[in-house]
């Protein structure tokens, strides 16, 4: 992983952690196995997000992964290029 990426996944994670707010926010970077494939662009990450948050109790599945996706609005399509997201309650 680039310095790059490492930096921009830091920056999304702490944007998680202060923004939904979350207790806990782990990134995977799959990047690698999408070397080769269509759009995969150097500086476009392919991330595992998952997410842990009090905010999702009582909250749908699909409304979880909305409200993690409406924080990272800025980053989807620009630096995430690929994104699968795991959700919890606390």
């Amino acid at each position: 992983m680039t310095n790059a990426a490492t930096t921009a996944i830091e920056a999304i994670k702490q944007k998680i952690i202060d923004d939904l707010p979350a207790s806990s926010v782990e990134i995977e970077d799959d990047s690698w196995k999408h070397v080769g494939h269509a759009g995969a662009m150097p500086g476009n990450l392919h991330l595992t997000i998952t997410v842990v948050s009090d905010q999702f109790n009582g909250v749908s599945l699909i409304d979880q992964h909305r409200m993690v996706q409406q924080v990272l609005k800025d980053e989807i399509g620009t630096i995430i290029h690929a994104l699968i997201l795991k959700t919890k309650t606390a």
